[in-house]
């Protein structure tokens, strides 16, 4: 039963080491997939910024082209003040002008708000895009360093699963299912110690004949609250 009780021991440390490399190879391609999800909103960002800018461009050339009319009309309002010999056309005539110079005014001030935006919105996307010209560089120097050693981490995973399979030979069938249902169930912890007579895995206190069991190593004794395998070193006897 010593040898079954090793056998288990090894499979439990060989199936975390198996996690944990399995953990860094998550670890690394969340990371990458963060910064693959910040360049896509870095660009849809800088999508609507270039939108933005071509609207308020089309704006802008609207606003000049009214600006002209508006002069072009200011024009044509005061050749026709001089001509004007009666006061009351020619009072008319000024709350003509008055609107006009009003109006044309007004889209002055719209062009030059217009402008402002437009430069504001040019300089804008000169920085959205230098960093994403970075990030674009870091995404790549990431996908080549993690593609590295996200090999390294599969080659080490293939090896060491192939030590799993050399323990698991050591165990009968029945036994191997029960372990690998407990793992599954247990969140990678299937075998665990027998500290001052608790169960490391759940912290519950084990009945007295049971620790006492675990302790002369003659029989395979689970916990009977998580179920796991329960083993003593001579450092928890």
């Amino acid at each position: 039963m010593k040898d079954t009780i090793e056998a288990l021991i090894e499979l439990q440390q060989v199936d975390d080491e198996i996690h944990g490399q399995q953990l860094q190879r998550d670890e690394l391609a969340a990371n990458l997939e963060r910064l693959k999800a910040i360049l896509v909103r870095m660009g849809e960002e800088l999508d609507d910024k270039r939108e933005k800018l071509a609207e308020a461009t089309r704006f802008y050339d609207e606003k000049q082209e009214d600006l002209q009319a508006d002069s072009d009309r200011l024009s044509r309002a005061k050749q026709k003040l001089t001509a004007v010999t009666r006061t009351k056309e020619y009072a008319a005539m000024q709350r003509e002008l008055d609107t006009l110079r009003r109006k044309f005014g007004e889209d002055e001030q719209e062009i030059m708000r217009l402008a402002q935006a437009i430069e504001e919105y040019k300089a804008s996307i000169a920085a959205q895009e230098a960093k994403l010209a970075d990030l674009q560089g870091e995404v790549k120097r990431e996908e080549s360093a993690s593609a590295q050693r996200l090999g390294e981490l599969d080659s080490a995973i293939q090896a060491v699963a192939s030590r799993k399979k050399e323990i698991t030979v050591r165990l009968d069938d029945q036994l191997a299912r029960r372990y690998s249902r407990v793992l599954r169930k247990r969140e990678g912890k299937a075998v665990v110690h027998a500290d001052g007579g608790k169960c490391s895995g759940c912290q519950i206190r084990l009945p007295p004949q049971t620790f006492i069991m675990v302790q002369r190593r003659e029989t395979l004794e689970a916990c009977p609250n998580c179920q796991r395998f329960l083993y003593v070193t001579d450092s928890t006897e």
